[in-house]
């Protein structure tokens, strides 16, 4: 079920993490698709309600330096499960390989997460609950009784093991707390509303799964989890499309935390181009980069398994893994073929560097992430506040981000209402506009440098420049991605990216696969005569 509206991307690139692989959030808008409705009975994930139980409570959870019992784990998460571990919270779910958090958390086990988390102790009779057994489930149902957290939903059945409902989950909070915080009670839960057409050959793929139940003969070894998220993979799959992907809820979370600029593993922004992932760019200072890989690199194999032909998301989870270890590429860079060794390691994306040349200002943006988007202004202001003779604005090997954060990016160039870019989806097209009034001054000359590895949200914002004539773009023709894609996220920690529309300069200009062609063309391998080219023009 999803857990917020849907969120608008113009382009996707895969970042490879060292638990997962998440898509550079690209273009993002509030745009919601589809029957949506509010909902109050969407279950909570065993993760989610640990950390909305430790933000309730007001407890600290910065420590990130534990050894958990699961092999992988969203990195956002860590420092809540960090924490609830050193409370006892986590024994309740048990150990695993893999992430298992994303599960429904059922009342008992958050009753059991609550206790640990308080330290409460209080006595009560509850043998009459005929489903309450261990001692971690008896004292935690006393509590409940004592303390009114909750109340059984039958004189004999305190309901243990059903799932706990958003708003149950909210209830419970508040009454452990006393009073809710805001930024807890303000979370909303959603739903989409289910089409009657129902999903193709339903009644075929119920059939075959009964079967499976009934007759196959290690009935026992069916993971359930994997053969759901395996059925949607294929679905999703059968699209053909390389910007449409189902996230697991490990995926999804690192998703979002790239938004905020925290990404971890080798740094490689990549795309799937014709069956093969391509390195659109390194992160600066990244071990992708310190290990010499370049835009345009085909990854072929990892440790030895190959690459070419799966999914984007099956063949970075080959090349994810722990901090300090190392990944063994097999790279093809034009007709020669190399091996490549890449030690992974935590990243951290600044998105924005200033540096000057004499009195040019040199304004380099890493993504566009919620880093540009709320510093932006007040970066080009203090940049204004020195007179520029010019302002080179750098986009090379900038992979994309949040379309709010191109907006306010180009919003400080041109008149507030400026058409940015234009969405055209299969029944309407709308424009995206500035909201906010300029900073630099209209005679303050631009320079916008770009290379093949710009794409999506820096495509926008250079193409927009161009059209608006407002700069003067310089490097080499960007990468050429132009959809957008629009990513539901679901209550139990999963999310869906789908491609719905096509995004235009704000002259009409199609982006796909064609990408934004420089005023001036200079080689990409010289990128110090670019910059050079760049201070010339504005000299």
């Amino acid at each position: 079920m999803m857990m917020s509206a849907c969120n608008r991307f113009a382009a996707t690139l895969l970042i490879i993490g060292a638990f997962v692989s998440a898509s550079v959030p690209v273009a993002l808008g509030a745009r919601s698709v589809g029957s949506i409705v509010d909902v109050s009975a969407q279950t909570v994930s065993q993760a989610t309600f640990i950390r909305w139980s430790m933000e309730a409570l007001d407890l600290p959870h910065e420590n990130e330096s534990c050894t958990l019992p699961y092999k992988r784990y969203p990195l956002s998460m860590k420092r809540y499960l960090c924490s609830a571990q050193e409370k006892g919270a986590l024994k309740v779910f048990g150990k695993s390989e893999s992430y298992l958090l994303s599960r429904p958390v059922t009342r008992g086990e958050a009753l059991i997460v609550l206790t640990a988390l308080t330290g409460k102790n209080e006595t009560a009779d509850v043998s009459a609950f005929r489903d309450v057994h261990t001692d971690p489930e008896k004292q935690a149902v006393m509590n409940a009784v004592t303390l009114k957290w909750m109340t059984p939903v039958r004189t004999t059945m305190f309901g243990m093991e059903r799932k706990l409902t958003g708003t149950e989950a909210k209830s419970v909070l508040e009454s452990v707390t006393g009073n809710l915080p805001e930024r807890v009670r303000s979370i909303s839960v959603r739903a989409i509303t289910v089409p009657a057409s129902g999903i193709p050959h339903q009644d075929l793929l119920e059939a075959v799964w009964e079967v499976i139940r009934r007759d196959y003969l290690r009935k026992d070894t069916i993971d359930t989890d994997e053969a759901a998220y395996r059925a949607i993979e294929g679905l999703v799959d059968s699209l053909d499309d390389p910007y449409s992907n189902f996230f697991r809820p490990v995926s999804a979370s690192d998703f979002q935390s790239q938004i905020k600029g925290e990404v971890s593993g080798i740094g490689a922004q990549v795309e799937e181009r014709d069956g093969v992932l391509t390195v659109i760019a390194p992160l600066p200072g990244s071990p992708a980069e310190r290990a010499g890989l370049s835009s345009g690199d085909e990854i072929l194999e990892a440790n030895g398994i190959k690459l070419t032909g799966l999914s984007v998301e099956k063949a970075v989870s080959y090349i994810r893994g722990e901090r300090g270890t190392t990944v063994v590429l097999k790279v093809r860079r034009g007709s020669t073929e190399m091996i490549v060794n890449v030690v992974r390691d935590v990243i951290s994306v600044p998105e924005i560097d200033v540096k000057w040349q004499g009195d040019i200002a040199v304004v380099q943006l890493t993504q566009f992430g919620e880093t540009t988007l709320k510093r932006i202004r007040s970066v080009f202001q203090d940049v204004v506040k020195q007179s520029p003779r010019g302002i080179i604005l750098d986009l090379r090997n900038n992979g994309g981000g949040l379309l709010s954060a191109a907006d306010e990016v180009v919003s400080n160039f041109v008149p507030s209402g400026t058409v940015v870019a234009k969405v055209k989806s299969r029944t309407s097209t709308s424009e995206e506009v500035t909201a906010n009034p300029p900073v630099v001054n209209a005679s303050t000359k631009v320079v916008v440098l770009v290379n093949k590895g710009s794409a999506s949200a820096s495509e926008i914002v250079a193409g927009a420049l161009q059209d608006l004539k407002r700069a003067t773009i310089v490097g080499t023709s960007t990468f050429g991605k132009g959809t957008v894609q629009e990513v539901v996220g679901f209550t139990s920690g999963e999310a869906l990216k789908l491609t719905v529309a096509e995004w235009l300069t704000p002259l009409g200009r199609t982006i796909e696969k064609i990408g934004i062609k420089p005023d001036i063309i200079v080689d990409e391998a010289d990128r110090a005569e670019q910059l050079r080219r760049a201070l010339d023009i504005l000299r």
